[in-house]
């Protein structure tokens, strides 16, 4: 053996033993690997089986669910076509009886038109009848109307013509003034005619003895005493809180006077005398202004 030879086995002999201990280091660290390999892999199957456990009993538990869900859709089925066939006939049946009451109602309408028809034709012919009589008597009353306007008239024109008769029957008179008098009224129906006149204000009265002063109008009388057989009485005017003495006046003569509250005399009648009493009327002028100028001495 070379000198060279010796350097290099002398080289490679301290080499060898370096490397036995890494060498043996290594296969430690790759045995561990490979323990620790299996170990992880022993895992993930022992996992792997619990999750295809676990996905078997989901599936199971999804094909149960979905037998459930299918059974449910059927029965929902079967209890929306049990609905409509129930709606159906439910819907036919208010068909029929909506049409039946309908008939019904049409019928009773027609019925009621026909008996209200009737009823409007009797009361026209009542109607027809009613006018007819209403005319026959309302014909009978015009008739009767006008012989009734005709005597009404006929009695107008009587009593116009008696109203005038009257009147032409009145006379005037000179009062115990000496002035001329209206028409002098000495009863009852020719009092009536001077008040329809209108020309002056009539004021009828009847004074007893006893009762003292007596108001006729806006005046006071007092009958002091009567003559019966000769018609003739006496009797006292209060007017303007003046007294005047009317002395023997004779029925149906114009006692006249004067007040404040008119330029034409007023006039006092007497138409009756009895025993301390007398009936007559005061006349006294329709316009009551008074006078500018005192009036004449009674």
């Amino acid at each position: 053996m070379s000198e060279h030879d010796k350097v290099t086995i002398s080289e490679i002999t301290p080499r060898r033993s370096y490397w036995l201990p890494m060498l043996g280091a290594g296969l430690l660290v790759a045995g561990g690997a490979t323990i620790y390999q299996e170990s992880q892999t022993s895992e993930l199957r022992r996992q792997l089986a619990a999750s295809q456990q676990n996905s078997a009993e989901l599936q199971a538990r999804l094909s149960e669910t979905d037998s459930q869900l299918r059974k449910a859709l059927t029965s929902l089925e079967d209890d929306v076509a049990r609905v409509r066939h129930e709606i159906s006939a439910s819907v036919a049946k208010a068909q029929v009886t909506a049409t039946r009451r309908a008939d019904f109602a049409a019928s009773r309408i027609a019925k009621q038109q026909e008996e209200q028809t009737q009823q409007l034709t009797d009361e026209l012919g009542k109607v027809k009848e009613f006018s007819l009589e209403a005319s026959t008597k309302l014909d009978g009353r015009i008739d009767g109307l006008s012989s009734q306007v005709g005597s009404v008239k006929a009695d107008m024109e009587a009593a116009r013509a008696d109203f005038q008769n009257t009147k032409l029957e009145m006379q005037r008179a000179r009062g115990d003034m000496g002035m001329m008098s209206g028409l002098i009224a000495t009863n009852s129906k020719q009092i009536q005619v001077l008040r329809e006149l209108g020309e002056r204000n009539i004021l009828e009265f009847t004074v007893v003895k006893a009762s003292g002063m007596r108001k006729v109008g806006d005046i006071q009388v007092k009958l002091r005493k009567t003559d019966a057989r000769h018609n003739r009485y006496s009797l006292d005017v209060l007017a303007d809180d003046k007294l005047v003495e009317k002395k023997d006046r004779t029925v149906n003569e114009p006692v006249q006077f004067y007040t404040a509250k008119a330029r034409q005399p007023y006039e006092l009648v007497v138409n009756q005398v009895e025993k301390d009493k007398i009936v007559g009327y005061l006349s006294t002028p329709k316009l009551t202004i008074a006078r500018s100028q005192p009036p004449a001495e009674q």
